[in-house]
């Protein structure tokens, strides 16, 4: 069986198998801690994972895939990408906020999910994504920083350092940056958001439920 992007392939199962390890980690830890915030977050994780081996199977099976499963695969690792970002974006605000406020922020991050499904349906732009998981990553960044104390302070810094290499990891996917042509900028994209995982990861360990 040809494959048609095999680089691409690789670091997207790569990636995906990463996520899924730091999920399993951020389960534990929830577990362990009672913390809803924390498994909340490591549900974003294992919704990033299935987005990251969806998308690989794309781009390696792409030639033999009936034109309808090519097409289902795509658009599930567009949305799943998107219940991922929206999953951290809940899980920071249940650390930023209780009541009424932390109900009426989880509704907007909802609505945000269902306008983005809504779009990527109709339209295929991977820049979609890296636009809602960037202001995701964005509205978390400052939650935790101007919101305080809250359950986000702790993982600030962490944060901080995840929303930065996305951003890195973003650029190199809207410029289409490519160190080699058997390494694409699709690739690089993968191996970069893997360092991003990594600290959004170190960032959900310390997530604490407001109480």
């Amino acid at each position: 069986m040809r494959i048609t992007e095999p680089m691409t392939l690789l670091t997207d199962y790569v990636l995906g198998a990463w996520a899924l390890a730091l999920a399993l980690r951020l389960y534990a830890a929830s577990s362990a801690s009672g913390q809803l915030t924390i498994r909340l977050w490591a549900f974003g994780f294992v919704m990033t994972a299935v987005a990251a081996f969806v998308g690989g199977t794309y781009h390696g099976f792409i030639q033999v895939l009936p034109p309808a499963v090519a097409r289902l695969c795509w658009k599930l690792a567009l949305i799943t990408t998107g219940v991922g970002s929206a999953s951290l974006l809940g899980a920071a605000f249940l650390a930023a906020a209780t009541g009424p406020l932390a109900w009426g922020l989880l509704a907007l991050v909802i609505l945000k999910l269902l306008v983005y499904a809504e779009v990527v349906v109709a339209r295929d732009n991977f820049l979609l994504v890296i636009a809602d998981y960037g202001s995701a990553l964005l509205a978390i960044l400052v939650a935790a920083w101007f919101l305080t104390p809250t359950g986000l302070t702790p993982a600030a810094g962490w944060l901080l350092g995840g929303v930065g290499v996305s951003v890195v990891a973003g650029a190199i996917q809207a410029f289409r940056l490519a160190p080699h042509p058997r390494f694409n900028h699709n690739d690089l994209f993968h191996v970069v958001q893997m360092g991003a995982l990594y600290c959004l990861y170190r960032g959900g360990l310390l997530l604490r439920d407001m109480k």
